[in-house]
Order: structure tokens, then C-alpha cells, then sequence
């Protein structure tokens, strides 16, 4: 028998105190000695219930009473075997007792299951940034938001604001609207990841902490050495991970708020020496990002100096080789603008002629490898998306197969919409082409 808060159904404004319930369970009075090992081999038959004791006091110091589930009679023939015998060799005594149960006592789950119209499902999910919990409601919930978000923020110990996405992603800044449902309005971000911290406003930038294993995932290709043009930065996910692992990073976000927060979050992770953030339309960096590295490169190679130390008072360690950037182009480029991004591959044609004025590969210049996170609904992913991408280039549609690319899936963002990113190494004919428009 699972256990059940008072059914409350269409509950608007919470009311912790509808929730209370007293039930009898059974109990058994046992030697205090023996309690260790009656949680220990018994735990199914044990009364599990949050902030509620499962051994209670008896009427001896030398006893407590052990409380059992709900579903076990005081027959004991819902019982297990291994109890049923232990109770038959001690001769232990099955009683009742009362259990007293308030709205604490429930989960978020049973709250909620017990106030929503359906009872067999609850919007009990949710991301959480920082102390935000971030939830999207369906518009059938949306007359009872008031009562979730209350709950949530009851039962989440890290949660001091609980939030609803009011529409969709703006492309521009790739931020929306919300409302707050419960706690205190305080959109100051702070998160971990990826050993980085990052500090921004929720309510005007970017961040999905569903992304962290793509972040990481992503960063971990990027060698020590290694130069990132990060077009569609955001608060620099990609860009300060990665400049801790030792490469060089130009980071751009159209965001002002974004623009300011990874300059923010590059001082606070101590990478200044090694992000350089710029706030330009993504096309406009590409370009202007590509044109003077390559201009900065023709004095030769350069090098990063080794990060400061958060150890004062130890013993110091060897000093780190500076780490040399040796590329006269990027290595990689990151474009995570899922929505649109790989319309972005257009700036990339003709982008080396313009860059070198020359119409053909020179072998000391690498080609970078892109990485274009991007959605598509179709039965055939990788052939939809390297298509797509064919097209953005100007490369034959018909020889997609012929591109140096992998597409990698990320998740799953709708029932039939997934997120994946497709790395592709910009083909020498698109680099070089001289039919590109500027």
C-alpha cells in the first residue's frame, strides 16, 4: 500500500495544513541492542517516511518500538519471511501506534499528485542555475503554478527562487521571458562547472545546465596549444574551460548582458591573460576574428603565460613552461546557436582569400575544424544536417559525403526535435573561394 497525503484536488494557494494525516501502523517493541540489526536485515519492512523516526520510544529504556509499513498488518502476514521468524524466536510483540503526518512529510511528487486534476503525474521537474529552479510549465498546469512553485521551493533545500519560461528562446540574445512563482526575485546567478565558476543574470543571458556534458565534452577535443574562435559565447561555457586546459580564446557574444558577465567570469576564473571577449554580430567576428589572428600570427608564433596559483602559503611547485599557440589561423571554431547557427557557415566562404588574398592553400596556414551545435526533426539526422551545411558553405550538396565531418547527438530537446553538433573541417574549395559576396 504506497502511503498518500489527503487528496486535496484543485487546490489553488497552498494550505500546508490540509496535508495532515494520523494513521495506526504496527509496531514492534524490541531490545534496544537488537535495533541495529532490525534496520540492518529488515529495511523492506521498515516504515520509510521523510522527517518522520522509525524507532520510537517505548515504555522502558530498555525497549524501543519499531514502526513498521503501512502495509503490514498487525498479523504480520504481509510481513517477510526473515521478520515473521524473528519475531516467532524473540517472541517480540506486534502492537499499533499512532503516526502523526504533516505536509513535511510528503514529497513534492504526493503533494502534487494529490492537489493536480491527473493524479498519475506531477510537474515535479526542473533545472536549476544556481539557486533558481527553472521549470516549463504546460499550459494545463498554468492555473495551479502558484501552488507548484510553492511546493517546489518548499521541497528544495538549494532553491530560494522557483521560475516559469513564459516563451519561447529569443534568437537575438537567446534569452526569455519569465515569472516568478515562489521565493525571493533574485536572478543573480552562480554556478560550477567544469572546475570554472560563472556569475550572470538569468533573467538576461543564456544558460542551460542540461549542456554541461556537451560543455565538457566539447572542451576535452581542444589540446593544450590550441587557439578557439567561440563566435556565440554566451557567459563562456566553452571559452574559460577551455582556456584553463591552455588555449587561446576569442569569445564573442551580440548579448551586452552576456558580453559582460564572461568578461566578469574570465577575471573571476583569473583567464584574462588567455580569453579575449568582443561583443560584435557573429558574422562580423568571424571575419574581423580570423583577419587580424591571421595579421597578429605573421610576427610568429606566440605563447601563454601559466595561470596564477590558488595555493599561497604551500610549498611552491615548478613553475610551468609557458604554452605555445603555433597556428596561424583558429584550430576551432564554436558556433552554439542551435536555432540558427549553421546558417553562420556562410561567412566561412571565401573567408581565407579575403583573409590572405590568395586563391589557393598555403601549407603553413591551418584550416579550423567547426563545431556547429544545431536542432533537426528529421529520420535522418546527419544527412539533414550535413545538407543544410552544404548549403550554408556553397559546397555541392551532392558530394556531402565527401566532407571531413562528424555529427555528434547532445540531447533530446521536444518529442520530435533533437540537438546535435556537427564538427566539420572547413573544406579548402569554401575557404578559398573567390565567388563568396562580403
Amino acid at each position: 500500500m504506497a502511503l498518500k497525503p489527503p487528496v486535496c484536488r484543485g487546490m489553488k494557494e497552498l494550505d500546508r495544513s490540509a496535508f495532515a494525516l494520523t494513521l495506526a501502523v504496527v509496531a514492534l517493541r524490541v531490545p534496544v541492542k537488537s535495533i541495529g540489526q532490525i534496520k540492518t536485515d529488515l529495511a523492506d519492512d521498515v516504515l520509510r517516511i521523510p522527517k518522520l523516526r522509525n524507532v520510537v520510544d517505548a515504555t522502558t529504556k530498555t525497549h524501543k518500538m519499531v514502526l513498521l509499513k503501512p502495509s503490514i498488518s498487525i498479523s504480520l502476514g504481509e510481513a517477510s519471511d526473515r521478520l515473521r521468524a524473528l519475531v516467532h524466536e524473540h517472541n517480540w510483540e506486534p502492537t499499533m501506534h499512532d503516526i502523526h503526518l504533516a505536509y513535511d512529510n510528503w514529497t513534492a511528487d504526493d503533494i502534487l499528485k494529490s492537489v493536480l486534476p491527473d493524479s498519475s503525474q506531477a510537474p515535479t521537474s526542473y533545472e536549476q542555475i544556481g539557486h533558481i529552479a527553472h521549470m516549463n510549465l504546460r499550459d494545463e498546469y498554468l492555473e495551479y503554478r502558484s501552488v507548484i512553485g510553492q511546493v517546489i521551493l518548499d521541497k528544495s533545500p538549494t532553491v530560494t527562487m522557483v521560475v516559469n519560461k513564459l516563451d519561447t528562446i529569443d534568437n537575438t540574445f537567446r534569452n526569455f521571458k519569465m515569472e516568478v512563482l515562489a521565493g525571493t526575485q533574485d536572478f543573480m546567478a552562480r554556478v560550477r562547472e567544469n572546475d570554472s565558476v560563472f556569475e550572470f543574470d538569468y533573467s538576461k543571458v543564456y544558460w542551460n545546465s542540461r549542456l554541461h556534458p556537451e560543455h565538457e565534452r566539447l572542451v576535452s577535443e581542444f589540446a593544450k596549444g590550441s587557439s578557439i574562435c567561440d563566435v556565440m559565447a554566451g557567459v563562456g561555457p566553452f571559452a574559460i574551460p577551455a582556456a584553463k586546459k591552455g588555449a587561446l580564446v576569442w569569445a564573442n557574444d551580440l548579448n551586452p548582458a552576456s558580453f559582460e558577465a564572461m568578461g566578469n567570469n574570465v577575471k573571476l576564473n583569473k583567464v584574462a591573460s588567455r580569453v579575449t571577449p568582443f561583443n560584435m554580430d557573429g558574422r562580423d567576428f568571424i571575419q574581423h576574428a580570423f583577419t587580424e589572428y591571421y595579421k597578429q600570427t605573421a610576427k610568429g608564433s606566440s605563447s601563454l603565460a601559466p595561470l596564477p596559483r590558488c595555493n599561497a602559503g604551500k610549498r611552491a611547485a615548478k613553475p610551468e613552461d609557458p604554452i605555445v599557440i603555433a597556428s596561424r589561423s583558429f584550430d576551432h571554431v564554436v558556433m552554439n546557436l542551435p536555432a540558427i547557427a549553421l546558417e553562420f557557415l556562410d561567412a566561412f566562404r571565401g573567408l581565407f582569400y579575403r583573409m590572405t588574398g590568395n586563391s589557393t592553400h598555403s601549407g603553413d596556414i591551418n584550416l579550423p575544424t567547426i563545431h556547429t551545435h544545431c536542432f533537426t526533426k528529421s529520420d535522418e539526422p546527419e544527412k539533414d544536417i550535413l545538407m543544410r551545411a552544404c548549403r550554408a558553405l556553397g559546397y555541392p550538396e551532392d558530394q556531402y559525403k565527401e566532407l571531413t565531418a562528424r555529427v555528434h547527438y547532445v540531447r533530446k530537446v521536444a518529442p520530435k526535435k533533437d540537438m546535435y553538433c556537427l564538427s566539420l573541417v572547413l573544406p579548402e574549395s569554401v575557404a578559398y573561394a573567390t565567388d563568396a559576396e562580403v
